[in-house]
């Protein structure tokens, strides 16, 4: 009984505060002001009259004459006169961008909090409502109501921001770094520049981040020099075997795949101040580098973060030169495809209790089975290689040690069965000269095993088989190559 009286006072007080508010939503809309919607309420204010007639000519006036809620920072006379020294207001496009940017998708009140709240503007970028402005203005009035949104007024106009992207071409395009940055939409054939279909590699590495808006990067511009010394540095790694010029394949050649990794690691996830720099940076994908603030020559905001111009930036090469890793259950074949019913893609946990996933194949009764796999984008040079593969834990029906072999794939074999174009030289676990790295795997061993060394001698992918001896078991959680630096 109590428990219901407690119940139904919850219940009489949620419905008081309910007509409360209700009421006051109610007197905003009994006044004169919201009930006319945000094209006449500017478009009736003489303070407002520049930024009309810009609303007008940028085709977004139906836009607030319609019944779909808005949020609109509308610039004074006075900061409008100010803004045309800065825009060409006879071109549309500049018009129609710069109106846009001051029209929000759905109602936002002004944020006095400290948590950013990123608005969605009609030209697809996000306003930062946060400590009371937006992107850094101050409203002179703020949260007034119409009968289709509200609308905030500003003693300056928001500024239109470039992305990372746009802003790298237009500012810093006598750079050799943004030269090659420009690179990746052209060939140059007999003198004459062409464009072609950007690479999708390209694009999903480097350039969708630094397009995008809803997420914030850093990207750092540096000298010619440093930035020609770090393309030298990583060119012996990235050597291919197509020749340049490639009209057919230009997006696999040497000075694609060099450009690529050295451009992707000046970009660093976040907008970062000069002052969380000098602790050391890591790059999207995962490159450390150091930043000495005294050779920071600027910073310039962009829509999606901000652009550094510094001299130079510290990489090692050891940082640059990744370690790749192989997973058991991600096979791109086998030697034969009815044995489906004998392979297990098992999640299971270690001795010590954590996680893994692996890959069993168990008694499938063929000699020699095989499973395929790739190391993708294996850079030049030569790796040592571990694997690890756990067996013997409660209800593994492989009790009892056993060994498996890695091959790796050989271009220069010409041979019609498979398993013989897999013998690429490599030095085995004792350090000999082989065809194949021999794999042991004891029961209920968690730790790696060495299972020897391997060249790559141009940057691609690796293919390789791991194979059962005999007809004896396959089991894999994972192969991993770590780079040998000099």
């Amino acid at each position: 009984m109590k428990d219901t009286l407690k119940y139904m006072g919850v219940v009489v007080v949620f419905l008081l505060s309910l007509a409360s508010c209700t009421k006051k939503w109610e007197d905003h809309f009994g006044s004169t002001s919201a009930q006319k919607t945000l094209y006449e309420l500017i478009s009736e204010n003489s303070d407002f009259s520049t930024f009309t007639d810009l609303l007008n000519k940028s085709g977004y006036a139906e836009s607030l004459k319609a019944s779909k809620n808005y949020t609109l920072i509308i610039p004074t006379n006075e900061a409008m006169a100010a803004a045309k020294a800065d825009y060409d207001f006879t071109d549309t496009a500049v018009v129609k961008s710069f109106v846009g940017y001051h029209i929000i998708n759905s109602i936002y009140n002004v944020n006095t909090g400290v948590d950013t709240v990123k608005a969605l503007n009609m030209r697809n970028k996000y306003v930062e409502f946060t400590h009371g402005e937006f992107d850094g203005v101050v409203p002179t009035q703020s949260n007034l109501i119409a009968s289709n949104g509200i609308y905030h007024v500003v003693g300056q106009p928001l500024k239109p921001l470039q992305n990372i992207f746009n802003l790298l071409k237009s500012k810093f395009f006598s750079t050799k770094q943004v030269e090659a940055i420009a690179s990746f939409d052209t060939v140059h054939l007999d003198g004459e520049t062409i464009t072609y279909h950007t690479s999708p590699i390209w694009i999903s590495e480097v350039r969708r981040n630094m397009t995008t808006e809803s997420r914030k990067y850093t990207y750092f511009v540096v000298d010619d020099e440093s930035y020609e010394a770090e393309y030298a540095k990583l060119k012996p790694y990235y050597t291919t075997a197509y020749e340049e010029g490639n009209t057919t394949r230009p997006d696999s050649t040497t000075t694609f795949f060099t450009k690529k990794a050295v451009l992707r690691d000046f970009m660093v996830e976040g907008d970062l101040s000069p002052e969380t720099l000098a602790a050391g940076v890591v790059s999207i994908t995962g490159t450390a580098f150091q930043l000495d603030p005294a050779d920071i020559i600027s910073r310039t905001k962009t829509s999606n973060g901000a652009v550094y111009r510094v001299k130079h930036l510290t990489y090692k090469l050891s940082d640059q030169i990744k370690q790749i890793k192989v997973l058991g259950i991600d096979p791109r074949g086998y030697k034969q495809n009815d044995k489906r019913g004998n392979i297990f893609f098992r999640d299971k946990r270690d001795m010590n209790g954590a996680l893994y996933q692996d890959i069993e194949i168990y008694d499938h009764k063929v000699t020699s089975f095989y499973a395929k796999y790739r190391a993708l984008s294996m850079t030049v040079g030569k790796y040592k290689v571990y694997g690890r593969a756990i067996m013997g834990l409660a209800g593994d029906p492989q009790t009892a040690v056993f060994t498996q072999y890695v091959h790796f794939f050989d271009p220069s074999i010409v041979a019609v069965n498979e398993p013989d174009l897999y013998k690429r030289p490599v030095f085995n676990y004792l350090g000999n000269a082989d065809t194949r790295m021999a794999f042991e795997v004891q029961p209920l061993n968690p730790n790696e095993v060495y299972l020897g060394e391997v060249t790559q001698d141009v940057y691609g992918n690796m293919q390789l088989l791991v194979m059962c001896n005999g007809t004896g078991p396959i089991i894999l959680e994972y192969l991993r190559f770590v780079p040998i630096i000099q």
